[in-house]
């Protein structure tokens, strides 16, 4: 009852969305290690199924599931390192997963070496501009070029037609999915669509639970919006969405998407 008393409130220009769920997630694939940690304390096998539903979204094998419990029980293993192995494993299915913790660095003895599913690891795109400052660039138009796109942004097919991009309705941008430092941010925005086209922004962090940025777009947009980043939240994502349009206006000229630290 408390959980169901201290919802947020689904946001106006999220109202309608197709898959919306306010209250039950899909698997997230993004791992709090502490949180996986102690579940089950004294269940291993609990933990286990609990940890592969949540990341993987399915259930052990029983080779994934013998082995890791014989690990843990000679104490080979400990649970935080069975999480990354389970985001591991999770990748290697082909999902986008990622782990990461709250725990200060002197409580976390492991010295791995860089892990690619580490939310912490420094995304592809992050740059430090002329004024100092941490920038990260998510799409970018580069003239005579073309686009600069972070990896693993895209939700849809690229289709550029007379430089510009041929969009549907949907999920057109999801991403980095990482963590970023704690302060405060600015999101550049400048994308150039038709007069009526409408689009969604989000910045959500911890899975789309804490919404950081909430706006929607109608026509086109150059400007700037601030949000705070703070030490809870994790795994930070820019969703853009494209509302439906008339077959004239599937287009969009994305020219700068990116997010810069500001303090």
């Amino acid at each position: 009852m408390d959980a169901l008393k201290a919802r947020r409130p689904v946001p106006q220009s999220l109202n309608g969305l197709s898959g919306l769920h306010a209250l039950r997630r899909e698997p997230d694939q993004f791992a709090m290690v502490e949180n996986f940690v102690r579940f089950a304390k004294d269940d291993d096998p609990a933990f286990l199924r609990h940890a592969f539903s949540r990341i993987c979204g399915r259930d052990p094998t029983s080779a994934e599931r013998l082995g890791m419990e014989f690990d843990l029980r000679r104490g080979v293993l400990k649970r935080r390192d069975v999480v990354k192995r389970i985001v591991a494993i999770a990748r290697r299915d082909g999902k986008t997963a990622y782990w990461d913790t709250l725990l200060p660095e002197d409580d976390d003895d492991t010295h791995d070496l860089p892990d690619a599913s580490n939310a912490n690891i420094t995304p592809s795109g992050l740059l430090v501009n002329p004024d100092g400052q941490a920038m990260l660039v998510l799409v970018r138009e580069v003239e005579n070029v073309g686009w600069m796109i972070a990896p693993d942004l895209l939700c849809q097919p690229l289709q550029i037609n007379d430089g510009n991009w041929t969009v549907q309705s949907g999920w057109l941008l999801t991403g980095p999915k990482r963590s970023m430092a704690e302060g405060d941010w600015l999101l550049d925005l400048d994308i150039i669509q038709p007069q009526t086209a409408k689009l969604d922004i989000e910045i959500v962090a911890n899975s789309g639970l804490d919404f950081l940025q909430v706006m929607t777009l109608v026509g086109s947009f150059s400007g700037t919006v601030c949000m705070a980043i703070k030490r809870e939240h994790r795994f930070i994502e820019l969703r853009v969405r494209i509302h439906e349009r008339s077959p004239e206006d599937r287009w969009l000229r994305p020219r700068n998407i990116s997010m810069r630290r500001v303090s």
